[in-house]
């Protein structure tokens, strides 16, 4: 009998059918977890920035702002100053000169960037949304806890960065964080004591929001003893 050698036609059709088939399945489950990743190492830079801050704070004895702004990350990162819309988080610090805070409660327009100078250089953050929640971590939200994301009391802090003359983020008007020369945190201007402040992270695809936020990181500071925590689902 002859010996049947190589394939045939329609066997290598169908392993490439399969192989193809395999690929479909494969690469969404490895950007997922790519995507996954860099959430991951982004809210830990963020952690580490807000904590550092804190530790600034208590060094200097005065107060310290962390500012979000969030910008459109379909635009070049060079572009200035850093249009508004998604998918692109800056973070900058600033610490008071004189020890004061640096802005009086009741009016806006008595806030003295010229009294801020910076701590640590402007970062940025691109594929990233900052909001205020996370659907995994919502129903175990402490009751008393706030979110700077989009907080209205961001407008008793108008600064910007540089804070000379903030041609770069004309303001962080998508959150601002202070914390205080005891190493409390709380948001500038509000007069609501919290016991937490958070932020929720969820990833992006350039300036596209994903259609579920399963995938998401919530960092979360402890008013009172400034402690920074973040949970991942």
């Amino acid at each position: 009998m002859r010996r049947r050698k190589g394939f045939t036609l329609f066997e290598i059709v169908a392993v490439m059918s399969i192989m193809s088939l395999m690929m479909w399945f494969t690469i969404p489950a490895l950007q997922s977890v790519d995507g996954a990743k860099n959430l991951t190492a982004n809210a830990t830079a963020i952690q580490q920035i807000l904590s550092q801050a804190r530790a600034q704070a208590m060094l200097r004895n005065s107060y310290v702002y962390v500012g979000f702004y969030e910008s459109d990350a379909s635009q070049p990162d060079t572009l200035r100053p850093a249009p508004g819309g998604t998918g692109r988080l800056w973070v900058g610090v600033a610490a008071s000169k004189d020890g004061t805070q640096g802005y009086d409660m009741t009016n806006s327009a008595a806030w003295n960037a010229t009294n801020l100078t910076p701590v640590d250089k402007l970062h940025y953050f691109d594929n990233l949304h900052l909001t205020t929640n996370a659907s995994f971590y919502s129903s175990n939200m402490p009751v008393n806890t706030l979110s700077p994301a989009g907080d209205p009391s961001a407008t008793n802090t108008p600064f910007g960065w540089p804070v000379e003359n903030s041609n770069s983020i004309t303001q962080f008007s998508t959150g601002v964080i202070q914390f205080t020369p005891q190493g409390t945190a709380m948001l500038p201007g509000s007069s609501t004591a919290p016991e937490y402040l958070q932020i929720a992270l969820i990833p992006t695809h350039g300036k596209l929001l994903p259609t579920t936020s399963s995938n998401a990181a919530v960092i979360q500071v402890d008013a009172i003893t400034g402690s920074v925590t973040t949970y991942r689902p």
